[in-house]
């Protein structure tokens, strides 16, 4: 498995590059800040992950432990963020309301047994949608996108609809971050119109004060499963980006993913107390 772990010297000037480059213009990356209070509260709750905070105004890069921020895993499900540029970039998938019929599987997730398009199945998370969408791609136009967007380490091995679930693709929450801020930014190499669409259609949640967008994830082989979610929150015209990680050891870790983020972005200001609702 080729990751960043390995590779000190690019987590330290490359992993970093193309956010200090394409966003800031600046070659010197930021410097960790390790929040062991992050770590205190994770804990305390037997999380074992990490929770990575960048805030391009301040540039604060901040996270709980700067050793597993640098760490690959399998992206999960937040690899629909990307499934879906590449889906409607190549024209696998016309647009966001283009309908891909149900292939009449009964599967557990029930709310994916239906025909549906991109929108509701992002926010449903229906994987069988979203293999279909790459297998439409096919895997010479997906590994051309993960090598031109530098997306993880870029290894496609495996089948092209499960290399993001059980394969070599691995990704750091560092470079999770990197990833939201220039698709945020439209700064990905995707026309701008499509990552519009992508921005617009993520799992959204907001009040008066704030608004949070992000998707979640959980995928791995058993025994060494990963849960995530990532995303942005914008606040008084700022916005930082997040991903958290975490080992999953049964169902009832799932709602801790979005909860201990909200716990810790409301911990720094970001969120009010509404958002614990």
């Amino acid at each position: 498995m080729r990751t960043c772990l390995l590779l000190p010297l690019c987590l330290i000037l490359g992993c970093w590059a193309g956010l200090a480059v394409a966003t800031v213009g600046e070659q010197v990356p930021p410097t960790i800040m390790q929040r062991d209070d992050w770590a205190r509260l994770m804990k305390e709750v037997a999380i074992t992950g990490v929770f990575v905070l960048w805030e391009p105004d301040s540039r604060r890069l901040q996270a709980s432990d700067s050793v597993r921020a640098r760490v690959g895993f399998l992206p999960a499900s937040t690899f629909k963020i990307f499934n879906s540029l590449v889906a409607l970039q190549t024209g696998a998938v016309p647009d966001e309301h283009a309908i891909i019929p149900w292939d009449g599987v009964i599967r557990q997730n029930g709310a994916c047994n239906e025909d549906m398009d991109m929108a509701t199945a992002i926010e449903r998370s229906c994987v069988p949608w979203y293999q279909e969408a790459a297998r439409r791609a096919g895997p010479d136009r997906m590994q051309h996108f993960l090598d031109t967007a530098h997306y993880g380490n870029q290894h496609m091995d495996g089948p092209i609809d499960k290399f993001w679930l059980q394969g070599a693709l691995r990704i750091t929450a560092l470079q999770q971050v990197q990833f939201l801020e220039r698709l945020d930014r439209e700064q990905l190499p995707f026309d701008p119109g499509q990552q519009r669409t992508v921005k617009r259609i993520l799992p959204a949640d907001s009040t008066s004060t704030w608004h949070i967008r992000g998707k979640t994830g959980w995928g791995g082989n058993p025994g060494e499963e990963i849960g995530w979610y990532i995303g942005w929150v914008e606040r008084e015209r700022r916005t930082a980006y997040f991903a958290f990680n975490m080992d999953m050891n049964s169902d009832a870790d799932a709602a801790k993913r979005i909860g201990m983020v909200r716990k810790l972005l409301l911990k720094d200001g970001w969120l009010d107390k509404d958002a614990l609702r």
